[in-house]
């Protein structure tokens, strides 16, 4: 069984999260916990909601999905003090869902808005994998069919691989596992490259992979090419735990994803 965690705060875009969860669930045997968090703020109704607003909001969401529920699909909700990303960093520790779905804005938020985002938060100190939706992403129920995974080689990418098939397997998808250079490929990457091919014909000969590089000067210009050209349906890669140097000097290339699409980006970590 799939253990998913979904933090609702009943914005448009939280709920759109709970309606992609919701249907993955109807290919995997799901346990569904739908969270909200007591100091989490609504931002369409500009106020914190009391303990008989979110009692209703939850029996008003639990009906609205009645009909997609099944003996395979349970559903839970949760009440619980304290702030989102506090609150999800915790649970992910001490209770280890499979999964956490986070809804987020589109593409485009201010910077004020990107420099307090909870689901970035969630996404750097989680010690489980997060998938987070964007308001305008949908899921088509019968296929995933392109997955895009960014990798850079590390033995953490090869388990990163483990548990996305585990999450795809009912659905018919080719994951196009790719490199990003800023210029072509030398013979090490090109090397390793191979290596993870050959790795994954070998352990998961039932699903179809491809291996390739994406180059170019620009990593998002590039990886908005290789989307479009490709039709990707969902983003995976791993999250790096890195130095202060590299971070004053690179930015963070999950929060660059995160923030310049609008295809979902599932991220695991180290």
């Amino acid at each position: 069984m799939v253990r998913i965690y979904v933090p609702v705060n009943f914005s448009e875009y939280s709920v759109n999260a709970i309606d992609y969860a919701m249907t993955l669930a109807q290919k995997l045997d799901v346990d569904i916990t739908l969270l909200h968090c007591k100091h989490a703020y609504n931002e369409d109704t500009e106020n914190v909601l009391n303990d008989q607003q979110v009692k209703e909001n939850f029996q008003e969401l639990l009906q609205k999905y009645k009909n997609q529920f099944s003996e395979n699909l349970k559903v839970h909700t949760r009440h619980v003090n304290g702030y989102p990303e506090d609150v999800l960093v915790d649970l992910s520790e001490k209770e280890e869902p499979d999964v956490i779905v986070m809804g987020t804005r589109s593409k485009g938020e201010t910077i004020k808005e990107l420099l307090g985002s909870v689901t970035s938060d969630v996404i750097k100190n989680a010690k489980v994998p997060v998938l987070a939706v964007p308001a305008e992403s949908s899921i088509d129920l019968n296929r995933i069919s392109h997955i895009l995974f960014v990798t850079d080689f590390g033995d953490q990418d090869y388990r990163s691989i483990h548990k996305l098939i585990k999450l795809v397997t009912p659905f018919e998808t080719l994951i196009h596992a790719v490199h990003f250079a800023t210029s072509d490929p030398d013979r090490w990457d090109k090397k390793r490259l191979e290596e993870m091919r050959l790795y994954c014909a070998e352990t998961y000969r039932k699903y179809k992979m491809e291996f390739e590089f994406i180059t170019g000067d620009d990593f998002i210009a590039s990886l908005d090419d290789y989307i479009g050209r490709n039709s990707i349906d969902l983003i995976a890669m791993t999250r790096r735990k890195r130095n202060m140097i590299s971070k004053i000097f690179h930015p963070s290339i999950t929060r660059k994803i995160l923030f310049h699409t609008d295809v979902p980006l599932l991220v695991f970590h180290e």
